[in-house]
């Protein structure tokens, strides 16, 4: 558990499962131990406006109805920095994507940029969503590297899986260029990221056309 993970306050833990984060509160759409909300995201969160402080949400969003809409709702209970932990397959790994009958869509780094205004796409489509975020840290997880500490991995594959890592997540660029050009020939698994609520409106892209330039459009 990542230190913003453990901080203080409300944190919610979106399609939870079995597997609750410590101190969390559990969402999720079945009654199983450890939920304790029964909800179902794509009918939106139970929760107030700025009322949450962490939100753990770890491969479920591949799974949701309509993203942006989800990602919406996440903003609106956000309080103004409110962490929101994110975990997702990678959209390179056609295998790790779509292995899962479930799931409706692969994700990636570039893909919550849009939310993000300190990116290229975040300020160019800012109009597409109300969510604002700021990414605070980002990874690109392959699955050439060992989850489990006591796997012993051959030592070819672990000093590649290892290389691999380390450019990808150099910085944002080489992020960038693993994601569009590399990563789907090394295999990507999995999209890491942490960002932080920005609660300030987005600033709006469209243009309300008159009445003269819509008749123009007409002709």
């Amino acid at each position: 558990m990542t230190n913003s993970q453990s901080r203080p306050g409300i944190k919610i833990d979106l399609g939870c499962g079995d597997g609750k984060v410590r101190g969390a509160i559990g969402v999720d759409n079945v009654r199983i131990p450890g939920v304790d909300i029964i909800a179902d995201l794509n009918h939106g969160l139970p929760f107030k406006d700025n009322s949450v402080d962490t939100v753990v949400v770890f491969h479920i969003l591949e799974h949701v109805d309509n993203f942006l809409d989800t990602m919406n709702e996440i903003w609106r209970v956000c309080k103004e920095g409110a962490y929101v932990h994110v975990r997702v397959p990678h959209a390179a790994s056609t295998f790790v994507t779509w292995k899962d009958p479930t799931h409706r869509r692969g994700l990636s780094i570039a893909t919550f940029a849009y939310f993000d205004d300190t990116y290229f796409d975040g300020a160019a489509f800012a109009y597409y969503a109300e969510a604002n975020f700021l990414i605070e840290h980002a990874q690109l997880n392959f699955s050439l590297t060992p989850r489990d500490k006591n796997f012993v991995m051959p030592l070819g594959r672990k000093v590649v899986g290892a290389l691999f890592h380390s450019l990808a997540n150099r910085n944002r660029r080489w992020q960038y260029f693993c994601e569009r050009f590399w990563g789907p020939i090394v295999g990507i698994e999995e999209a890491v990221l942490t960002m932080r609520a920005q609660k300030k409106p987005r600033p709006s892209k469209i243009a309300t056309a008159s009445r003269d330039e819509i008749s123009a459009l007409k002709r």
